[in-house]
């Protein structure tokens, strides 16, 4: 473990009410809040924006940040979208996508060289999360920062019993224009439309955005896209994975978004979603992953 003070890329920077990791490497920037261990920036030097944040994202206690990748667990959307496996074992604080993004995380180890920067951080159970959900957990999330970006979240189920969860590494991506972006990947793929009643679907062709977009794709998924400068490749070892634009009215209704931000994001999100939940017994493990690059 290289501690924070001696390492020679990475220092804490306190932005508002919260605390981030910011990295200044060679050949990229970041930032990673300890709150949600949320990574809110990845700006490669020749690359460019891999990640998408608000413009109007604020930096407050007990609120994911609009953008970058929010981790959602141990559910993804609202409660009642999700298995009675998870809904009925939740005990309070109802709120969509869980407790995790608006938990403040420990860091654990940073490993550094030329190539690249590690960063890990970790959430385990503790009297909040407890009075919301009554398992005992460890969650693990790995950020690997060179030529690409990579996360990998960890789940660890410390309890006696058994549980089921749902989760995302919901990824905001930056676009040059959303009008442009032809998504590839999902060719003949099933998707539920959560905005036509959560119908089951046949994907034909390429994903485009031409209005709000919330679908759960089932599958193994490798997305692909243009984003006007750059090939942009998104892989993950889940099968489920949501595509989600706003568009112009949903826009208007969104906390720490301009009204026209949808122009210029994207989200798909690697996750475990609906009938994709992970169930763990005692003592198991289950690592959802995603890998980023540019061409």
């Amino acid at each position: 473990m290289t501690p924070l003070k001696y390492s020679a890329f990475c220092s804490l920077k306190t932005i508002d009410d919260l605390e981030c990791i910011e990295v200044k490497h060679p050949k990229f920037n970041a930032q990673i809040c300890l709150q949600g261990a949320q990574l809110t920036q990845f700006t490669h030097r020749d690359k460019g924006e891999f990640v998408w944040l608000s413009p109007s994202a604020q930096y407050k206690q007990g609120q994911s940040l609009r953008g970058g990748v929010p981790i959602c667990w141990p559910w993804f959307g609202v409660l009642d979208k999700n298995p009675a496996s998870i809904s009925e074992a939740v005990l309070s604080n109802k709120h969509a996508h869980g407790f995790a993004r608006t938990q403040i995380w420990k860091l654990v180890k940073i490993n550094e060289s030329v190539h690249g920067v590690t960063v890990e951080l970790e959430l385990t159970s503790n009297p909040v999360t407890r009075a919301i959900w009554p398992y005992d957990f460890t969650l693990r999330c790995h950020f690997h920062l060179s030529d690409e970006l990579s996360i990998q979240l960890t789940t660890h189920n410390l309890s006696d019993s058994s549980f089921t969860y749902s989760q995302a590494l919901h990824t905001y991506l930056q676009v040059n224009n959303i009008n442009n972006v032809r998504i590839s990947g999902a060719h003949q793929h099933t998707y539920v439309d959560a905005l036509d009643h959560w119908q089951s679907k046949q994907q034909d062709g390429h994903i485009q955005i031409q209005q709000e977009v919330d679908r759960v794709y089932l599958g193994a998924i490798d997305y692909g896209f243009y984003d006007g400068k750059n090939t942009v490749n998104l892989k993950s070892n889940s099968h489920s994975s949501v595509v989600w634009n706003p568009w112009i009215n949903k826009s208007k209704t969104l906390s720490q978004f301009p009204h026209t931000a949808y122009n210029t994001m994207l989200c798909i999100e690697s996750g475990n979603i609906l009938d994709d939940a992970v169930t763990l017994k005692s003592h198991e493990r289950h690592c959802l992953s995603m890998t980023l690059t540019k061409d």
